[in-house]
C-alpha cells in the first residue's frame, strides 16, 4: 500500500503544479511575456466597454436634444429671432435685460 501512495504522490503533484499553472496563465499575470490576455484583462475590457457605451448613451441623448433644437429652429420664426437677438446681444421691444456683470471702476 505504501509503494501506492508514492507513486501516486508525484502524479498528483505534478497535476497540481499543472493547474496552479495554467491558472497562473488564465488571470494573465503573465500577459506581458506571453502575449494572451487573461481574466484580468478581459475584466478591464469590460469595464472599458460598459464605460463606453454609458458615453455613447449620453451622447446619443445630448443628439437628440441638439436634434429638437435645431427643429425648433429651421421652423419658429419666434425661436429664430429669440436666438439671434441672444446672440447678437439684442432685447426685444418687450423684453427687459439686467447686467450683472461687475464693472472694472466704482461710481461714487
Amino acid at each position: 500500500m505504501r509503494k501506492k501512495t508514492r507513486k501516486h504522490r508525484p502524479v498528483t503533484s505534478i497535476w497540481l503544479a499543472v493547474f496552479a499553472l495554467w491558472t497562473l496563465f488564465i488571470t494573465g499575470l503573465f500577459s506581458n511575456l506571453i502575449g494572451s490576455p487573461g481574466i484580468i484583462q478581459a475584466l478591464r475590457l469590460r469595464s472599458l466597454l460598459n464605460s463606453k457605451e454609458s458615453e455613447l448613451h449620453e451622447t446619443e441623448i445630448d443628439i437628440q436634444h441638439l436634434d429638437a433644437e435645431r427643429l425648433k429652429l429651421e421652423k419658429s420664426k419666434v425661436t429664430q429671432e429669440k436666438e439671434i437677438r441672444r446672440v447678437l446681444g439684442y432685447a426685444a421691444s418687450d423684453e427687459i435685460i439686467f447686467d450683472f456683470t461687475t464693472s472694472d471702476r466704482l461710481v461714487l
